[in-house]
């Protein structure tokens, strides 16, 4: 087996994108930022922010390496979800002749797992379990009825409104980010057109975000709404509207992620039509390492 580090996340997908395409609802993540990352946004240069890799068997790869910093290392198994002990060490060999400080890994929970023991034999970190998450896929919307309502766009005047949600959001999702972090993620997401509100007798109620298109599909994530206004239906008006949308605008499929303790959210996407996958699990290093 080997290890390869790309010079630019183009590259890397250019190598990989297709074997990862395989799984492309499954490994959402990594060919999400790594479409974003080829495409500039930020840059695919590689650098201290960002680092592609992927460890070879045969010529082919297995395991497909993606990290942003200050963000968790992204770990996609290329073929299947099944990766050896021996393609989990060259990984962690290979970031530690990088000297990478690497704050937490996300990916199929015995990879993750299998990685964490690892790093943590090397460095000497100790991890803890941020979430366990699964990964589900929609190709088509079932239909049921949504709530009163319409899905707009959120605008330059909803700024505060998004940042304050995005703030709660990243509380409710044990990654809480400062309230700054929240004002520029909701300039950035309005200012790209992918932030929705589903809005209710002219009062946002409910948000979603479209994010990291794939050759196929794309992701919904930041779906939130207020404690105060749970329970009416809003978040799934909001995330079946928007599903649809991005179907008809030429996606095969959505996927997202959600929280396996939150046992209301799994039932809502699976009653809008979304099917799991795969499961996952983000975990941190108690310590920088």
């Amino acid at each position: 087996m080997k290890w390869r580090l790309y010079e630019t996340a183009a590259r890397c997908l250019e190598q990989v994108g297709t074997s990862l395409e395989r799984r492309e609802a499954e490994n959402n993540l990594a060919l999400g930022i790594l479409h974003s990352l080829a495409g500039g946004r930020p840059t695919g240069t590689l650098s201290a922010e960002t680092l592609t890799a992927v460890v070879e068997d045969g010529g082919q790869p297995v395991l497909a390496l993606v990290m942003t910093p200050p963000m968790q290392l992204i770990m996609a198994g290329v073929a299947s979800g099944i990766v050896s002990s021996e393609a989990v060490q060259i990984a962690v060999e290979g970031l530690a002749a990088l000297g990478a400080s690497v704050p937490g890994v996300v990916g199929e929970p015995e990879i993750a797992a299998a990685f964490a023991q690892a790093w943590e034999a090397k460095t000497g970190c100790s991890s803890e379990t941020v979430m366990s998450q699964r990964i589900y896929r929609l190709d088509k919307v079932n239909e049921i009825l949504r709530g009163p309502g319409d899905l707009r766009n959120a605008e330059e005047a909803d700024t505060e409104l998004v940042a304050r949600w995005i703030h709660d959001f990243s509380i409710d999702s044990r990654e809480p980010v400062s309230y700054d972090t929240a004002v520029r993620k909701a300039n950035d997401s309005i200012g790209e057109s992918s932030l929705y509100l589903w809005e209710n007798d002219g009062k946002p109620v409910s948000m979603a975000k479209s994010a990291r298109p794939t050759r196929h599909g794309v992701v919904i994530s930041l779906v939130y709404t207020p404690p105060s206004l749970r329970g009416k239906g809003y978040a799934t008006s909001c995330v079946t509207a928007l599903s649809q949308l991005l179907l008809d605008r030429g996606y095969r499929f959505c996927s997202l992620y959600t929280d396996l303790s939150n046992p209301t959210s799994n039932h809502i996407y699976q009653n809008i039509g979304y099917r799991p996958v795969q499961d996952s699990v983000a975990l941190r290093f108690v310590q920088s390492c």
